[in-house]
């Protein structure tokens, strides 16, 4: 088989044209991939970045709550802190019963005063 020059040449010249138009496609479309990761990865990171500052500051919420609830009274201690109250009030009654004695004996007394000893 006899094989003409012109036609080996344009065939390879053919070949190679092929060869390069699929490299660069090849090419040209792994650069609009990669230029796609890394837009992607930056969005990203950024969402990231934004979600653990958020994060943060929800964990140092947390912190401060569970500090708070540390010091919260505990049902029991509740239940002594009421008996403690009525115990309390119990005893302004009884010392507003006092008093009230003491000033009706005070006014008594200063009437006794007022009218010279004589009633």
């Amino acid at each position: 088989m006899n094989i003409d020059p012109e036609t080996l040449r344009f065939s390879i010249g053919l070949l190679i044209s092929a060869g390069a138009f699929v490299y660069t496609w090849i090419a040209t479309r792994d650069k609009d991939n990669s230029q796609h990761i890394d837009a992607v990865e930056k969005t990203l990171g950024k969402r990231i970045a934004e979600h653990g500052a958020q994060l943060g500051v929800m964990m140092k919420d947390v912190d401060v709550m569970k500090e708070t609830l540390k010091h919260i009274p505990s049902a029991d201690e509740f239940s002594e802190l009421r008996g403690q109250v009525m115990a309390l009030k119990a005893t302004q009654e009884a010392v507003q019963r006092e008093v009230g004695a003491v000033r009706a004996s005070l006014t008594r007394i200063e009437d006794f005063l007022l009218s010279g000893g004589h009633k």
